[in-house]
């Protein structure tokens, strides 16, 4: 019995450690200030080509972002617009961007079908205070889309970009 029981304090001793709940806390002067900063961002309207388009077909445009705030911002997509109303080249459009200059219609690192609820998506580009970068809006219409979709336009679809306190 003396041996178990020896074991037993040896094993609690053994386990050591401290279970004590630690707080501490400091008093806030008057003089104290927390600020935030403002997130801005102004974007170019988008000029793209008036060129009809046809299956497996992309016409881009470049837009500039500015960062009119007074914090850098990563620049993200935040949603897409369908035309209103709906016309029948719509559903079969997959809007791109991608950061940097067209013509050259680079792969987009965000894209989405008009008419879909995409999730919000960081373009893996940060504007400093002031600064600008321009950004490759392409537009596509799907190789399989139907004959009432092809030599359409549609120009009047939405694309939010905001940007967010990097």
């Amino acid at each position: 019995m003396a041996a178990t029981t020896a074991a037993v304090i040896l094993a609690v001793l053994g386990a050591g450690g401290s279970y004590a709940f630690l707080n501490t806390s400091a008093p806030v002067s008057a003089a104290t200030t927390i600020t935030s900063g403002t997130a801005t961002v102004s974007v170019s309207p988008l000029s793209l080509p008036t060129t009809p388009l046809y299956p497996g077909a992309t016409i881009s445009a470049p837009v500039t972002v500015t960062n009119t705030g007074d914090v850098p911002l990563a620049i993200r997509v935040a949603g897409l617009t369908a035309p209103s109303p709906a016309i029948p080249v719509s559903s079969w459009l997959t809007v791109g961007l991608a950061v940097g200059a067209c013509p050259a219609v680079p792969a987009p690192s965000w894209s989405a079908v008009v008419g879909t609820t995409p999730a919000v998506a960081a373009l893996g580009a940060t504007v400093p205070v002031g600064a600008s970068i321009v950004l490759c809006v392409s537009v596509a219409l799907s190789y399989d889309a139907p004959q009432p979709a092809v030599d359409q336009l549609s120009t009047t679809f939405g694309v939010t970009i905001d940007g967010i306190q990097a």
